[in-house]
């Protein structure tokens, strides 16, 4: 499940290149998806957990960067969907997930015995004070996020937004498994009990984040796929154009332009740069060329 969560990540963060510059709710789906993945990486989905622990002093630090990459993830995904749903910012609750960070490190800091390595680093140490409060700050700080996130989409429970919904509900219950195994063990002799709850947090915690991740990108590819079908041809075709004739200065301009502009203000802007080429230089390009370029600028204008 790790493995198809890191996909679905990896897929968004290279479908949201083109927009991240100019779109600032694609700019916050896109860190959502870097630290997501960043917290996957540590995690020892692709690069083992030891090798990657090493070059930290071997003592879980991986533990606490993965709980810190994730809770970053989940914060810039509220944001991503704060902005899809028009809602204000409220300074308190947008930035209160952030503040467990410290808390979370200095807690990290203050268990003991953290080596060696391990995968169960917090059930093996979760007799200890400071592993609870540190377990259960970072859980209470994502869940508390997640509701959130919930609360913004309770009005647009329809399609895609419903399976960010549905995939979200089960990161709630994952967390709230967690906090509630780490209260129980912790404080209460149940601890056969907590543990017994405290077993479902993977299985629930990375089908949701996967379910969620899936609806994003599906609501993504229902977005640009109509653009892409209509644009993605035309724009490779005259940024190689610009290429080949030399049209810019620089040698890069055509490709930065393909990617830091929507496709449509692309070719928009390469059709500018290629007719001042034209001028510039007194010269008309091939029959088939410029007939390639009226169809594209008659396409245009049917747009607007």
């Amino acid at each position: 499940m790790k493995l198809l969560l890191f996909a679905l990540l990896s897929a968004l963060c290279l479908l949201r290149v083109p927009s991240v510059v100019k779109v600032a709710e694609s700019r916050a789906s896109w860190l959502a998806s870097m630290f997501g993945l960043t917290a996957l990486y540590v995690l020892g989905t692709v690069t083992p957990l030891e090798v990657i622990d090493s070059y930290l002093g071997g003592i879980n630090v991986t533990n606490l960067l993965q709980a810190i990459f994730a809770l970053l993830a989940i914060f810039f995904f509220n944001d991503s969907v704060r902005r899809l749903a028009n809602v204000p910012i409220v300074r308190w609750t947008y930035y209160a997930p952030l503040l467990s960070i410290p808390i979370m490190i200095v807690s990290f800091a203050l268990i003991k015995d953290k080596a060696p390595t391990a995968a169960d680093f917090i059930d093996t140490r979760m007799d200890q004070l400071a592993t609870a409060t540190y377990s259960g700050t970072y859980m209470l700080a994502l869940l508390f996020t997640v509701l959130r996130i919930i609360y913004m989409l309770r009005h647009k429970a329809r399609g895609p937004y419903a399976t960010f919904s549905a995939g979200l509900l089960v990161v709630a219950a994952a967390c709230s498994c967690h906090i509630t195994y780490v209260v129980l063990f912790h404080f209460s002799p149940w601890d056969a009990f907590a543990q017994a709850i405290g077993s479902w947090f993977d299985r629930l915690f990375y089908v949701g984040l996967s379910v969620t991740a899936a609806g994003w990108l599906i609501l993504f590819l229902s977005k640009q796929l109509p653009k892409l079908r209509l644009w993605m041809i035309d724009a490779l075709w005259l940024t190689a154009l610009r290429i080949r004739v030399n049209a810019d200065q620089a040698r890069v301009s055509p490709a930065l332009d393909l990617f830091n502009e929507t496709l449509e203000n692309g070719v928009y802007k390469s059709l500018i740069v290629l007719h001042n080429y034209q001028r510039g230089n007194m010269t008309m390009f091939p029959e088939s060329v410029e007939g390639r370029i009226s169809k594209i600028e008659a396409k245009l204008d049917a747009q607007t």
